[in-house]
């Protein structure tokens, strides 16, 4: 298996997000679901022959050039004065792409970086952190399921210890094991990366109790489902999704008439509380502005407008929709 560990250059200039502000500066902290991200080229090492000219999808410069346009409009839009940004994806193909995305586009000006290793995963999607340069990575792991000693084909777990104004923050990015061949037949992979970054909490926890954690991800479950809700067994966590807003939505992701959070948030308790001068906002935001949507003609109300409809290009964002919370720089 390849493994890449990408902390790209700094890019000068302004970011899209609002200029930033050397003194005490707030971090907005979000999560998108890109739904497929992928260029159009094969990669012999993945199983990526659908998005390609002649695949499934018919994939092309167009469209992918499309979908990066789409990536950076979001992004854009979910401006935060005087921040530093942390922002996980998922479903990325590679490198490549998140290359395309920061440098092919506005984002060229904005001063972001990112973290992405290759996963195990038989898809060939990974996760990535996008973050400003004011967010100093000191370590980054890939943390991989294991069956009996063997890696299971599946999504890593990132994770990425770093520096902002000499405080340390522990960001894990998440894409759990999806319920497409059913929900209590894919609900032990779920289970299986709850415990992995359990362990991985519990042992930051233990060294100091007052750790500046921030998980996010597509857990493909609920907060009450029992992989959340074996998680949250770590008493310092607090996940921010049990609560939300949003303006037209009920949820990050809709399957046929009903909304689903599946996108989330979870912080430590040293946030939550405000023990180290960074206090978390009271709940997380689903960013759903209107032409981020479409209208359900099969099960009414609003669903998110994504890129594809089955094989069916449909040209839009995700299939998901993007959730972010505040946290405010107290001191």
């Amino acid at each position: 298996m390849r493994i890449l560990i990408i902390i790209a250059i700094n890019i000068l200039a302004l970011s899209v997000f609002g200029q930033i502000n050397n003194t005490h500066q707030n971090i907005r902290v979000g999560f998108y679901n890109l739904e497929n991200y992928f260029d159009y080229s094969p990669d012999k090492l993945k199983n990526d022959t659908q998005f390609t000219p002649y695949g499934d999808y018919h994939w092309n410069h167009k469209k992918y050039d499309q979908k990066t346009k789409n990536i950076y409009k979001v992004i854009q839009n979910m401006k935060c004065r005087n921040c530093i940004i942390l922002l996980g994806v998922c479903e990325i193909e590679n490198e490549k792409v998140i290359k395309h995305l920061l440098y092919s586009t506005p984002l060229n000006k904005s001063k972001l970086n990112y973290v992405h290793y290759e996963s195990n995963d038989s898809r060939g999607i990974d996760v990535a952190l996008i973050y400003s340069n004011e967010f100093q990575p000191i370590k980054t792991s890939s943390f991989e399921l294991f069956d009996n000693g063997v890696k299971i084909e599946t999504r890593n777990i990132l994770y990425v210890k770093g520096i902002v104004e000499l405080d340390t923050f522990h960001v894990f990015i998440n894409h759990w094991t999806s319920r497409y061949r059913g929900v209590l037949e894919s609900e032990y992979l779920r289970m299986e990366f709850s415990n992995l970054l359990k362990s991985k909490v519990d042992s930051l926890i233990n060294v100091n109790k007052n750790a500046s954690i921030i998980i996010m991800g597509d857990f493909n479950d609920e907060p009450h489902d029992i992989s959340l809700q074996n998680l949250m067994k770590v008493n310092a966590l607090f996940n921010m999704s049990n609560n939300f807003n949003s303006s037209f939505v009920k949820g990050s992701v809709k399957y046929r008439e009903d909304w689903y959070i599946f996108d989330q948030i979870i912080v430590s308790e040293s946030l939550y509380l405000n023990l180290n001068g960074w206090e978390v906002t009271s709940r997380m935001s689903i960013f759903d502005p209107i032409w981020i949507l479409e209208d359900d003609m099969k099960y009414l109300g609003k669903k998110p407008f994504r890129t594809n409809i089955g094989y069916k290009y449909n040209a839009g964002y995700s299939d998901h929709l993007p959730v972010y919370i505040d946290i405010i720089n107290t001191k």
